[in-house]
């Protein structure tokens, strides 16, 4: 069987079973519209908060009870966000969440998120997405069949190892690390002389387990919700990029609701974006406080110039692809 084939044959499996459990939901009352959301993500706490569940009762008491939205987390539906961004897209479920990073075939200028060292924290991230690169962004995945409704920010992503911290450029010199499957990455960790293997992130804590890499990269929250925790001995705070994920709606569907309940989607799809944008800023000190209290070393890198001069000529590199006035509307953004 070829690989393309494998990949077809998972994602179809993927799909039989998320049917098989969508199928088993109580059917909706005469009058109601019953709406699937799709997350790897865990109810409370991680990098989410409650974001689902505020969405959903957000759209529920707008539309006075008519739409209720049902949430599949923890990866019920499967823990690949590109299989759940695929079944939004199919119409499997009516909503996913996962990272811009497999929507990249969709958005291509969705690479800006990728970039190293150009966001500054929650407050730069909330300015950008809600002005005109998340314009941008969203306008581009339409003609793909889903909606872009919210922006999510994880947080800002460092360095964590199992052989050693990372004290200095040197230090990661020759790790193997998981890389989101982006081009943006697998530079950025080559140019820091690290190893890049692309994955998914529900494939890493085996391979951190068993030494198919050495290290991996994310934000606190993250790593807390995927349980990396349990299995890395050090998190280096390098702070080289930082997260984006969305939230996004089957096309179709949304186009075959009525006005109101558009609006009233797209009217919590804002709310549930202010709130996570919100609470990320908050939940960053506390999930740090839970990494070291699994005893993991945590070490500031007080020196990132090493680190930027090494990944600098990576914005200049994808600047043709992403547009140079996308990355000025980031730096006029601050």
């Amino acid at each position: 069987m070829s690989r393309k084939a494998i990949v077809w044959f998972g994602f179809g499996a993927a799909l039989l079973a998320a049917v098989g459990l969508v199928a088993a939901v109580p059917i909706a009352q005469a009058g109601q519209i019953a709406l699937k959301l799709a997350t790897s993500q865990p109810p409370k706490g991680g990098f989410l908060g409650e974001t689902p569940k505020i969405f959903a009762d957000e759209v529920e008491k707008a539309t006075k009870g008519q739409v209720k939205v049902q949430i599949f987390h923890s990866g019920t539906l499967s823990s690949n966000e590109a299989e759940l961004f695929q079944m939004a897209q199919s119409g499997a479920v009516d909503f996913a969440i996962g990272a811009t990073t497999y929507i990249l075939g969709w958005a291509p200028q969705a690479k800006v998120f990728d970039l190293p060292y150009l966001f500054e924290g929650a407050p730069h991230f909330k300015k950008v997405v809600q002005g005109k690169v998340g314009e941008v962004i969203a306008k581009q995945v339409e003609d793909d069949g889903v909606y872009l409704i919210t922006y999510i920010l994880p947080g800002v992503r460092s360095i964590f190892t199992t052989k050693r911290p990372i004290e200095k450029l040197e230090d990661a010199r020759g790790l193997k690390i998981r890389s989101m499957q982006s081009p943006v990455y697998i530079d950025m960790f080559k140019n820091m002389g690290m190893l890049p293997t692309p994955m998914p992130s529900s494939e890493l804590y085996t391979s951190l387990q068993t030494g198919v890499v050495d290290a991996g990269e994310n934000d606190p929250a993250s790593v807390v919700s995927w349980g990396w925790v349990d299995v890395i001995k050090y998190y280096s705070l390098n702070e080289h990029s930082i997260s984006c994920n969305v939230m996004m709606m089957n096309k179709k569907k949304m186009d075959s609701l009525p006005a109101d309940v558009q609006k009233a989607i797209r009217a919590a799809g804002k709310t549930a974006e202010n709130y996570q944008l919100d609470y990320i800023q908050k939940a960053l000190a506390e999930n740090l406080d839970k990494i070291k209290a699994k005893g993991v070393k945590v070490n500031v890198i007080a020196d990132k110039r090493p680190f930027q001069d090494a990944v600098k000529d990576i914005i200049a590199k994808y600047e043709p692809e992403i547009g140079k006035d996308l990355i000025q509307a980031v730096r006029d953004a601050k």
